[in-house]
């Protein structure tokens, strides 16, 4: 929930600094002062990104490579837990995501809207590379995967393979019930960002 949250402070910080208000909470950024549950939530908002300034997926990425370390370098049991949880829900918060971003259009031909297809269109736009579209997205899983494949080393040599499929299974289980409260804190919990000039 901390780091859903950091995300979306991540989203917000970056469009003030754009000179863009809007409101952000659990899950989704729209319309300053509005809901999700507000029929007019995104009236004026874009979902996608059209700008390479964004703090949102960073922050994530960070987050997950910060309690990668942390959980490589831990004594401590409860310490070890902590930074277990931060990194691979953070991990798994922009791999499941940009997995989509990657093999939707491959399967279906339609696109699959994600923060990092928003900045890889911006960066396309910048650029003239339409190819570089799914770079910020194979940036996000390659972080994801080597910091899943640590905490796995690591994991290895501490309990089972077996052991190991029971966290990962835990940890989709989790990021799976955060989502839903996420969903329902959305509706509740807003900051609203206004513009920095």
């Amino acid at each position: 929930m901390i780091s859903i949250f950091i995300h979306e402070c991540g989203h917000g910080f970056a469009n003030s600094l754009r000179g863009i208000e809007c409101s952000t909470g659990f899950n989704r950024v729209g319309d300053i002062y509005k809901y999700p549950k507000d029929a007019d939530f995104r009236a004026e908002y874009s979902a996608v990104s059209d700008s390479l300034l964004d703090f949102g997926v960073p922050a994530t990425l960070m987050l997950a490579v910060t309690g990668t370390i942390l959980f490589c370098l831990q004594k401590g049991e409860k310490g070890k837990i902590i930074a277990l949880g931060f990194a691979a829900a953070n991990s798994v918060m922009r791999l499941i995501p940009c997995l989509f971003v990657i093999m939707v259009p491959l399967l279906t031909g339609r696109v699959h809207n994600e923060d990092e297809y928003g900045t890889g269109l911006a960066l396309a736009e910048a650029t003239g590379y339409s190819v570089l579209i799914f770079l910020p997205a194979l940036i996000s899983i390659l972080v994801s995967v080597m910091c899943i494949a640590c905490l796995y080393r690591k994991l290895k040599t501490e309990i089972s393979s077996k052991g190991f499929i029971r966290y990962s299974f835990l940890t989709l289980f989790s990021f799976y019930i955060t989502m839903i409260i996420a969903n329902m804190l959305d509706n509740i919990v807003r900051i609203n960002w206004t513009a920095i000039r």
